[in-house]
């Protein structure tokens, strides 16, 4: 899914108002992992490489000086890993603080919508990476089917939390 669908699913689905931290928590699991990319092209003074087609990026992707990004993906979309980071936070915020932090949940969020919206030839979400490689092969979420329906249900989402909900 894309980095803008991602934010406005965190903003929409988890409670309380929008936020900034709900937004940085929803793209954090592919920030992480392409700005890291990004970075480190810029570092060696190289250019990341414009791609025609996602054929063309994975194969960039699959080289071997370049197999780290796949790898830092598996582990920046695996539940367990963010479980591992967030229940303490969510625990200390939750017990020691007296608020229920929320935004906390939009990274993991990410991933599930990841999960059914990516195929095994494009980013496949391995979700239980370290434990397993199991992934799915979803839709691909750039295919139009998947890429309209997806904000026509945002749109919808907004519109009832806004005029229903009155949230």
């Amino acid at each position: 899914m894309d980095i803008m669908a991602h934010s406005l699913w965190s903003l929409v689905l988890l409670p309380g108002p929008p936020s900034i931290a709900k937004v940085a928590f929803g793209i954090a699991p592919d920030v992480a992992v392409f700005a890291t990319s990004l970075t480190v092209q810029a570092v060696k003074g190289k250019m990341q490489p414009r791609f025609k087609t996602r054929g063309e990026m994975m194969e960039w992707y699959n080289k071997k000086e370049n197999r780290w990004v796949i790898n830092l993906y598996k582990w920046t979309h695996s539940l367990l890993i963010w479980s591992i980071i967030l229940i303490p936070i969510f625990v200390y915020y939750h017990f020691y603080l007296n608020q229920t932090p929320w935004f906390l949940l939009a990274a993991p969020l990410h991933i599930l919508m990841d999960i059914p919206t990516h195929t095994n030839n494009s980013f496949p979400v391995q979700f239980l990476t370290p434990l397993s490689t199991f992934k799915v092969n979803g839709m691909h979420w750039s295919k139009p089917l998947v890429f309209i329906g997806n904000y026509v249900l945002i749109i919808i989402v907004i519109y009832f939390r806004v005029f229903v909900l009155k949230k």
